[in-house]
């Protein structure tokens, strides 16, 4: 039995907890409407969920106009040894976001920072976000970074895994977290982890389960290998549903990994990058 299980990814909202539907604006002034129903959410949800799959910790992103850094700080006071807390920024682009990541880290207690380049509107490889980054860097948290699954569509070119390599050799002392281990591009992966700097990690999250679909197991499994199993995380990107949670469970069960290779990726791993940091 797997001795500790961490979630790197997953989401809440703010109350109210009722029945509408999130909507978020993005850089470009575009209000998206999210699928999601605010009520499926919440802490509880999460917590509750989190018993059901065995889950021992999650960390849990903060996301402009969704979930603020100052509610997510709370949160995860609230619950500190099931909950830690990734803060938000609203633009990666200028000084304003330096002190909103100082604030995140000195005075609320966050552990790292979530950006979304299709959402933000900027790319990994945009030189206007290296103070951002080197700040993340000296302050020594994590950044996680989504990859290459566009969302929104149309930004696609905003989350190039290419992008990640950049930026790390721009900043090289920066913990970067890819997510979605960059999904349609995840053989672009092989350019990078195998070769990279410490510090470097992917996040399962979609990616793994569209791999396994795709190719199957065994393939998934040996591009687990290929690009390190000490490289590699899991997460859900959880948002109140729990089959895509489910579904990486059962395709790392079966995968022919040993026991301390899967243990590596559902928790230890994790364990390692926030001691690095």
């Amino acid at each position: 039995m797997i001795r500790l299980i961490i979630d790197s990814h997953v989401h809440l909202c703010e109350p109210p907890y009722n029945k509408d539907k999130l909507s978020l604006k993005i850089a470009d002034g575009t209000v998206i409407s999210l699928p999601f129903i605010r009520a499926d959410i919440s802490v509880d949800r999460l917590l509750h969920d989190m018993d059901e799959y065995h889950i021992n910790k999650s960390l849990v992103v903060a996301f402009p106009g969704i979930a603020s850094n100052e509610f997510v700080s709370k949160v995860v006071k609230d619950y500190p040894k099931r909950l830690v807390g990734f803060a938000s920024v609203t633009n990666p682009r200028t000084n304003q976001s330096i002190r909103e990541l100082e604030k995140a880290v000195d005075e609320l207690g966050l552990k790292g920072l979530k950006l979304h380049p299709s959402c933000q509107g900027f790319s990994p490889a945009d030189t206007e976000i290296l103070p951002l980054i080197r700040r993340a860097a000296e302050l020594k948290v994590p950044i996680y970074i989504h990859t290459a699954r566009s969302w929104p569509p149309g930004y696609f070119h905003h989350c190039l895994v290419d992008h990640i390599d950049i930026l790390k050799k721009r900043v090289p002392n920066a913990t970067i977290i890819i997510g979605h281990m960059g999904y349609q591009r995840f053989l672009d992966l092989l350019a990078i982890l195998p070769f990279q700097q410490p510090r470097i990690y992917a996040e399962t999250s979609w990616g793994l389960t569209m791999i396994a679909d795709m190719f199957g197991v065994d393939f998934a499994t040996k591009f687990i290998r290929k690009i390190g199993v000490d490289n590699v995380i899991f997460g859900s990107d959880w948002e109140g549903n729990n089959s895509e949670r489910k579904t990486q469970l059962s395709i790392i069960e079966k995968m022919s990994l040993t026991k301390e290779e899967k243990e590596k990726i559902l928790g230890e791993n994790v364990i390692t990058l926030l001691k690095d940091t």
